[in-house]
């Protein structure tokens, strides 16, 4: 559970698309938001398995959380129903429209779920907050309810002032016509440095690990009206790490910080081998740290390797120790111990925890362990990367990349084995999960077109046809010459002064980070081109060549 500040600030319960989350937790009020809450079916299991205060007493829902998924409806009468069990019980309740035009169906919802319920509608109190108006209005709404509860700022921060969208991503705005590749060669490298000596640690033999009961869900509502208690504002307390489901070395004093605001985890991931989601993953790290350094807003950003069994990121970056398994093997998995066992790529300026050595290692460092670090590194970290393997119904992608990120990247290339590998492995991650599929909303995933190339018999219509609805998010030119280069150098940096290589991981840093301030790529010749452009956020049009050349839009 995410421990609170040290005042009882009130908690309070975010069910909403990511932007809205953020907005309130950057809006410097005097409350308490807690981790966002993808559902309202994980709202009940982080408030039974202790991971939400139950003391909290405000609530906020959406009207559309996975609007344009399978889910939809099944989402929004789960809405309807905590909205009935938690405004009945006395909690202070909000609604974020963003379809004003879908109102009266949730309203209905809303009737049928009070009657279910054996609750009169007109003892009902929720409130609507106008979120296509943009964040200032949504606020003031807030403050009209809760000014004699909290403390709102005499004068809000920006950011309060900046578009209000409910998408995860914008799309690319451009699709690699051909292109005449550079044939300036990349800067001389230099001396390789000898190789670690930290030894990656031999895991103890297994041990019967001692069963932990899973958390029971919550009891639903009953006819007469009741709902899950929601007792006086208290003080709250901090779990031990087993009774809040993590493994005994977790640390939970590091697990009960806040995230920062904006905290962003990205999942990159693929269907078939050598389509570069690690090099991608690389790049759009490095990319996200530079822009966001020249912008003069440093972000900090760490790439985990989930590729336990064939991990890249260590031979791209050129160093191989310590790995995953230095933290598996202590007794806590705090702060210190975890940014003790990550490595720095050099250049890149983003800090890497790497996967184990050998293959054999893989199980000793599973779901639970990467799931406890995951979520530490969360609380550590502006940005958290995931690189994957391409086994995307294992337990550890699955269960770990996939629910835990905030967006995923999905890489593939023009050739038409990654193009239908990328079909059916859309269909089976976006498919509900009662039909077998792993339930991922389609809003919050990208695909990425690597080594783009024109006339090579894949035509844009084909791609997007297989994607499913999932935007194109990013489009990275073919320089097979200068990324093996770079690649067998371990000068990945280099590439993000390329000509071709550098604009494109710069646009896709900008469309994963909307509302970041993240400079324009400049060419290493002009860096005043650079400071120019890094007032302007990420995510805001571009000139109007740009606009006409972009054929990728929701």
């Amino acid at each position: 559970m995410t421990q609170g500040p040290q005042a009882p600030l009130p908690g309070v319960i975010v069910v909403t698309e990511r932007p809205l989350h953020d907005l309130l937790a950057g809006s410097e009020v005097g409350w308490w938001i807690q981790d966002r809450q993808p559902s309202v079916a994980a709202m009940w299991d982080a408030l039974s398995g202790g991971r939400l205060d139950q003391h909290s007493r405000i609530l906020v829902f959406s009207d559309s959380l996975m609007a344009g998924t399978g889910t939809e409806q099944a989402e929004l009468t789960q809405t309807a129903r905590a909205i009935v069990a938690m405004a009945h019980a006395g909690a202070r309740v909000f609604v974020a429209v963003w379809r004003p035009a879908e109102l009266p169906r949730l309203q209905e919802l809303i009737a049928q779920a009070a009657a279910g319920q054996g609750v009169s509608t007109s003892a009902l109190n929720y409130h609507l907050l106008p979120v296509e108006q943009g964040g200032r209005p949504v606020l003031e709404s807030m403050r009209r309810v809760l000014a004699d509860e909290l403390t709102f700022p005499v004068q809000y921060p920006l950011l309060v002032d900046a578009p209000l969208s409910r998408d995860a991503f914008a799309p690319s705005q451009v699709w690699t016509e051909a292109v005449t590749l550079p044939t300036a060669d990349l800067p001389a490298p230099e001396p390789v440095p000898p190789a670690p000596t930290q030894p990656e640690p031999v895991p103890p033999a297994p041990a019967q690990p001692e069963p932990v009961a899973p958390p029971q869900p919550p009891t639903p509502p009953a006819a007469s009206g009741g709902a899950p208690g929601l007792p006086p504002l208290g003080s709250v307390t901090t779990p031990s790490a087993t009774a809040a489901g993590y493994p005994t070395s977790a640390s939970m004093e590091l697990l009960s910080r806040p995230k920062s605001p904006g905290q962003m985890t990205i999942t990159v991931t693929s269907s078939k081998g050598g389509s570069g989601k690690s090099t991608a993953s690389i790049l759009l790290g490095g990319s996200i740290a530079r822009a966001s350094a020249v912008a003069g807003h440093p972000l900090s950003v760490c790439l985990i390797d989930l590729d336990t069994r064939d991990g890249q990121v260590a031979s791209l970056i050129g160093k191989f120790m310590p790995t995953a398994l230095n933290i598996r093997v202590q007794p806590v998995w705090d702060e210190e111990r975890i940014r003790r066992n990550l490595v720095r790529a050099d250049g890149l300026e983003i800090d890497c925890l790497l996967a184990p050595i050998r293959p054999r290692t893989a199980d000793t460092v599973g779901p639970d362990f990467f799931r406890t670090i995951v979520r530490s590194l969360q609380r550590m970290y502006d940005v958290v990367i995931m690189d994957t393997s391409v086994q995307y119904l294992e337990p550890l992608i699955a269960d770990v990349a996939m629910r835990e990120a905030d967006e995923i990247l999905f890489v593939t290339t023009l050739a038409s084995t990654a193009v239908q590998g990328m079909a059916r492995a859309l269909r089976e991650i976006t498919a509900p999960i009662d039909e077998s599929g792993l339930g991922v909303p389609r809003e919050k995933i990208g695909i990425i077109v690597n080594q783009s190339v024109a006339n090579v018999g894949m035509e844009r219509d084909q791609v997007l046809a297989a994607g499913l609805g999932v935007p194109v998010v990013g489009v990275v030119p073919l320089a097979t010459k200068d990324v093996l280069t770079a690649t067998n150098l371990n000068r990945m940096h280099a590439l993000l002064d390329h000509p071709l290589i550098g604009p494109a991981y710069n646009e896709l840093a900008r469309a994963c980070l909307p509302g970041r301030e993240l400079a324009a790529w400049h060419s290493p010749d002009n860096p005043a081109q650079a400071v120019a452009a890094a007032s302007v956020p990420a995510g805001a049009a571009g000139d109007d060549e740009s606009r006409r050349r972009g054929l990728f839009r929701r």
